[in-house]
């Protein structure tokens, strides 16, 4: 129960559901559950443990950092977490670096969620908005957003003056090669600051850029948007393709103010 007298149960995955009517754009917002399973499937397979990896050093380094400067126990939130790949990684390698941490993650899909928080009781995860985050003002320590929706003034809400906000976003190269089976005429990505006009609550404190080679199969093209917008003869350009790609992301993080 929160302050406010409304009350939530808890699912029997171990999640909460924090979406109300009003903030649901359809019966099932996020996701679907196709695109979940693949994700989940292609996740698995380890093809996206580079970007996993870097996301768990940059994470864990503000964290330690977030653990010196207050002396207490650091709140780490994925907001857009899905199925909670990257958060399982992070909370790891928060273990390994001896950061007493509480984490968290929230997805619009309360499919994903459900998994999230399944295969990961020790996490606290609910179903809730990006735009809303359910989380007290200054109440994060170290934020976390993969490919994910950023709202600016909600994260400048929940992030701890001092703490650190980390956004992996695409290059411009991400994934041309799929990119090229999908429409007619490909360009890059426009890549942009995601937080370029927050400057008076996060200034950049350094980026990684992460490239590697990923072969697109079904699960990959299923897991993306880009299903949305695919032609009706797609199942036969993926069979026909030279299916080589390059995984092109960009991991920066900033500093709150």
């Amino acid at each position: 129960m929160c302050g406010d007298g409304h009350s939530f149960d808890v699912a029997r995955q171990g999640y909460v559901n924090l979406l109300i009517a009003g903030q649901r754009r359809s019966r099932q917002p996020g996701d679907s559950k196709e695109m979940i399973q693949a994700r989940r499937r292609f996740l698995a397979s380890g093809r996206y443990d580079r970007l996993s990896d870097v996301l768990a050093r940059v994470c864990a380094r503000a964290a330690l950092a977030a653990q010196a400067r207050t002396g207490r126990v650091v709140t780490l939130l994925d907001v857009g977490c899905g199925e909670g790949h990257h958060t399982r990684r992070v909370a790891r390698e928060l273990d390994q670096a001896e950061v007493e941490a509480v984490v968290a993650g929230i997805d619009v899909a309360k499919p994903a969620v459900a998994a999230a928080a399944q295969a990961h009781p020790a996490g606290s995860y609910a179903v809730a908005t990006a735009a809303d985050l359910p989380v007290a003002e200054q109440g994060i320590d170290v934020l976390l957003d993969v490919f994910g929706p950023v709202v600016p003034a909600e994260l400048a809400r929940v992030v701890h003056p001092g703490g650190t906000a980390v956004i992996a976003h695409p290059g411009d190269e991400h994934l041309m090669a799929l990119r090229r089976l999908v429409y007619d005429d490909p360009r890059p990505h426009d890549v942009k600051d995601p937080l370029r006009e927050a400057g008076m609550w996060f200034a950049p404190a350094g980026s990684d850029r992460v490239t590697f080679p990923v072969v697109i199969d079904e699960d990959l093209f299923a897991m993306t948007p880009y299903r949305w917008h695919a032609p009706p003869d797609m199942a036969e350009r993926l069979a026909a393709a030279d299916r080589r790609a390059t995984a092109d992301i960009v991991v920066t993080s900033y500093h709150r103010r």
